[in-house]
């Protein structure tokens, strides 16, 4: 039965649907990585932006530990001698906007203005008591609020001794709080509670700050950190998302091209396979088996068909050699012997009638045959028999004395299928010591029109006399046929002269309609 055209079409949009959901899923997979690995960078990258200010502020602030405190004071002991080497100091260092000279808690000279006289505990409380030696405050020399960076360097440890350093940070952020776009819109200077943002010549508390920052890094040699704000890096690299769609659209396009490729091959039947057998697709047909003497129904062979889901039949020529790569013919055999056992009561409860079962050599590995026989058939308690047929297309030396001993002592009869058409070896007949032959129907359809053919099947005949083994004929489709091989003593017959397979739960009424029939006219 082959695949109808309706079928072949249904399957090549399965396919596509297939390769298109694949191409989709690699498109959006590769999108997520590339967004994944977009955003790990671009977080690193504000990371280094944040950190390279810092560098760049503690490189303004360093020189500052260069100065001595010491050659300041003892270089006069007056202001108006202090004040040109201070200048001098500022010149040379050229960020500072000023120098202040503190001595026994007051600030007494400066490089801007001169001799002055502060008390340094209330002019810079935050300096002169608390922990920090970094305070971002107005200018006090100038009457505009222009934003400096006061360092203080303290000498000894009573705090009342040192160097302030003024830095005119409203000119230098321009330079120092750049922020570097796409990774930052904006970075801002925190010191303590105050606020110093990029191109905005104001200082402003903490807490006034609108937006809060993506990052904020502290600097390990000053007390101040540095924020950076802007886009979080998820939506930068979003944002980025056209940048990365033609090579993830080229990789899905492969992804699905090479999908609808490997789907082409019969190997893709494969899942639905294992789903018809998991949602009992699978349909039990049977074909009886006729003596040849008598003409009465001695035994069905059981055969497979396959309704799939969308109610069209998939050809066994299909289905088996598949089930068979794909390691699902084992499973497909132990539906079969299952639903036959649900279904005994369907068959004549004697013990000379027999269900006939077709199983692939895989099965025969270890001794999983044995145990599905004792699980599956002998817990049903039948009252007929079972008959195995294997056939000479597989690989038949794989099966092992301990295995026939085993199923012959359950009472399992053993039959060589298709016997004369594959790789034959008489050594077959005494590893597996069968109690049938069957004679394959290319065989029996020669009879009376292939001399060759012909000769040969009365070699297979004669060869199973000698050996005392039973002869089942299948393919029988013509009176002529049936009595060639009923006048050489072939015990048994099947085909399409006696029935065509049907479905199990038929058997009983075809079996019923038969018996009623003539038997002798069938048997003469």
């Amino acid at each position: 039965m082959p695949f109808n055209q309706i079928a072949l079409a249904k399957y090549r949009y399965y396919r596509l649907a297939l390769a298109a959901a694949m191409g989709l899923l690699t498109l959006l997979l590769t999108l997520g990585v590339r967004i994944y690995e977009q955003t790990r960078v671009i977080n690193q990258d504000q990371q280094r932006v944040a950190r390279h200010t810092i560098s760049k502020l503690e490189t303004l602030l360093l020189p500052a530990n260069a100065v001595s405190f010491d050659k300041l004071v003892q270089s006069s002991p007056n202001c108006s001698s202090q004040q040109p080497v201070l200048q001098q100091v500022v010149a040379r260092l050229q960020t500072l906007r000023a120098i202040a000279l503190v001595r026994n808690g007051k600030i007494l000279c400066s490089s801007l203005v001169g001799a002055v006289n502060y008390d340094f505990n209330q002019l810079l409380p935050q300096l002169a008591l608390g922990p920090s030696h970094l305070q971002l405050r107005a200018s006090m020399m100038t009457p505009d609020a222009i934003p400096t960076l006061v360092l203080w360097r303290p000498e000894g440890s009573d705090n009342r001794n040192g160097l302030l350093f003024v830095y005119n940070i409203g000119v230098l952020a321009n330079f120092l709080l750049e922020p570097q776009r796409p990774y930052a819109s904006g970075i801002v200077l925190n010191v303590l509670n105050k606020s110093l943002e990029y191109d905005k010549n104001q200082i402003m508390s903490r807490d006034a700050l609108e937006k809060k920052p993506i990052l904020s890094i502290r600097s390990g040699s000053y007390d101040f950190s540095v924020s950076i704000y802007g886009d979080d890096a998820t939506t930068l690299a979003w944002s980025e998302l056209p940048a990365h769609l033609p090579l993830s659209l080229l990789i899905s396009l492969l992804t699905a091209f090479a999908i609808y490729l490997l789907s082409g091959s019969r190997l893709s039947l494969a899942y639905p396979i294992s789903h018809a057998i998991s949602h009992r697709e699978f349909q039990v047909y049977c074909q009886p088996i006729i003596n040849s003497a008598d003409g009465r129904c001695v035994g069905v062979e059981t055969l497979m068909r396959w309704k799939n889901r969308r109610q069209e039949w998939v050809s066994p020529d299909v289905f088996i050699p598949l089930a068979e790569q794909h390691d699902l013919i084992i499973p497909l055999t132990r539906y079969l012997i299952k639903r036959v056992s649900e279904n005994l009561s369907l068959f004549p409860a004697r013990p000379d009638f027999y269900i006939s079962v077709n199983v692939a050599a895989q099965h025969f590995n270890g001794m999983v045959i044995v145990e599905d026989i004792r699980q599956l058939w002998l817990s049903a308690k039948p009252e007929l028999s079972l008959m195995l047929e294997l056939t000479e297309r597989t690989r038949l030396q794989e099966l092992s004395t301990e295995q026939i001993s085993a199923l012959k002592e359950m009472g399992v009869m053993l039959a060589i299928d298709d016997f004369g058409t594959g790789h034959s070896s008489l050594s077959y007949l005494k590893t597996l010591n069968p109690d049938v032959l069957k004679i394959d129907h290319a065989f029996t359809a020669s009879i009376g029109t292939d001399a060759i053919n012909a000769t040969v099947t009365d070699t297979i005949i004669t060869l199973a006399q000698r050996l005392n083994l039973k002869l089942i004929a299948e393919g029988v489709e013509t009176r002529e046929q049936a009595d060639y091989l009923r006048k050489r003593g072939v015990d048994s017959l099947q085909g399409y002269y006696f029935a065509r397979p049907m479905p199990i739960e038929i058997f009983p009424l075809w079996l019923k309609r038969y018996e009623k029939t003539d038997l002798t006219v069938t048997s003469a």
